[in-house]
């Protein structure tokens, strides 16, 4: 991505692909922005203004979010030699300290309490050119405060790079922290975890809906693998396929009216089709020797990406959403499982048997394979962030098993959860607004 930002000529920002244009004096300067973790942006974060309580928390959540996008390298607080009394505004601080230091973006921030509320606002320069890029402000009651934080570090994204951050998503996933597996949701850095399944069995394999309000998942709750759907705004759990055998691997459809799903009507496992309301069944989609199972739905909702042992071991196909002929679309390796559409539409998550569990994509064609994940552990159950960049997922490199974030070519890698492990099955929310 390129942007066209005014630096002066010194030109700090030498970790970047620059070509000078002369304009009025100055020099404009072409800044080729890579992918994550390729060149990273040397940026200053330092600390809020206002001094109210949330001040350290807020802090932390913007770093820690800029640090899991892998665009930015944030600069060391201890560089800074901008004095105290300094403000966040335009004329309120010398764009010459931060120069000194190296820093090509500042983001000046500050939090201020007022009654119950806290009000935030964010100050985004290009150092070298000493100009502004963007600014915004925000309030909420205290507790929204992390809130807050995510959609500043979203607004330093889209000043820098020009591409929403996913700062305000969620993931859910299936956490072993009890001795029983339970559904839980968190925010996209590992914190703010929520429990919302507590009935101590088993459950599996959440799936968000479309509009980010609730989720689809597999429990043996009744003593059986059913599925169920939770309401997330209204805290309610409804069963919405009971059928003998098993029924999971549930996925709404893009436009949320349909669940695509795994069920044993025969004597394989195959692929049906249910309405997402009532549970009545819609179509079978699958009628061929050997399991089908773990449906993944194309952006636009008119195809579906699925595992079958048709050709013998499991592999990728990819089939029309209304049923019909299936193409094979992995052919590496004699093992690969659990599919997952690229909200841009191009490319297919899926894990791979190579020796241990990895995480591969590939085109929609079949073609172009690449691998996110070597060597590292067992990588498992890959699910895209909104915008099709990054993709998460398990990963048991570090011992117990975590959440991990890489950017969709594998290069930017990092864990978001801390503590004993037991994190399996994330699936990535939408952009949220709750």
């Amino acid at each position: 991505m390129k942007r066209l930002i005014p630096l002066c000529v010194s030109m700090l920002a030498l970790a970047w692909t620059l070509t000078g244009l002369a304009e009025e004096g100055r020099t404009l300067v072409e800044v080729q922005i890579g992918k994550p973790g390729d060149r990273a942006v040397p940026i200053a974060l330092p600390t809020p203004k206002g001094g109210a309580s949330q001040t350290q928390e807020f802090w932390d959540v913007v770093r820690r979010d800029l640090e899991l996008s892998g665009y930015f390298r944030i600069l060391s607080q201890e560089a800074s030699i901008e004095p105290a009394t300094a403000g966040l505004r335009p004329g309120e601080f010398q764009f010459s300290d931060w120069r000194t230091v190296g820093a090509a973006v500042l983001a000046k921030t500050g939090v201020v309490s007022s009654g119950s509320d806290v009000r935030t606002e964010v100050w985004i320069y290009d150092v070298g050119g000493g100009e502004k890029l963007a600014s915004r402000a925000f309030s909420a009651p205290a507790a929204g405060t992390r809130g807050m934080a995510h959609r500043v570090a979203n607004e330093i994204m889209i000043a820098v790079t020009g591409e929403r951050g996913f700062f305000d998503t969620r993931l859910a996933f299936v956490g072993n922290f009890s001795g029983n597996k339970e559904i839980y949701v968190m925010d996209v850095d590992g914190y703010g975890r929520r429990q919302i399944t507590k009935n101590g069995s088993i459950n599996l394999k959440p799936r968000w809906n479309p509009a980010g309000n609730a989720l689809a998942f597999t429990s043996y709750f009744a003593g059986n693998p059913d599925l169920y759907v939770a309401d997330l705004g209204k805290g309610q759990i409804k069963r919405v396929s009971g059928r003998a055998g098993i029924n999971t691997s549930g996925a709404f459809s893009p436009d949320g009216t349909r669940i695509a799903l795994t069920l044993t009507m025969g004597s394989d496992a195959d692929i049906y089709l249910l309405d997402a309301n009532s549970g009545s069944q819609i179509a079978r989609l699958t009628n061929s020797p050997g399991i089908d199972t773990s449906p993944s739905w194309s952006p636009d909702g008119s195809q579906i990406a699925f595992v079958s042992e048709r050709g013998g071991g499991p592999q990728i196909y990819v089939m029309p959403a209304s049923g019909g002929e299936a193409r094979r679309v992995s052919f590496q390796g004699g093992h690969n499982t659990d599919p997952s559409w690229s909200p841009k539409g191009d490319r297919i998550a899926f894990v791979g048997r190579d020796g241990r569990f990895d995480v591969f994509t590939v085109r929609t064609d079949g073609t172009g394979m690449e691998r996110i994940t070597q060597g590292q552990g067992d990588n498992e159950d890959p699910s895209w962030s909104p915008d099709g960049g990054y993709v998460a997922f398990s990963s048991t490199r570090s011992g117990a098993a975590h959440i991990w974030i890489a950017s969709s070519d594998g290069r930017h890698q990092v864990q978001v959860t801390s503590g004993g492990g037991g994190y399996t099955n994330p699936h990535w929310s939408p952009h949220l607004s709750w």
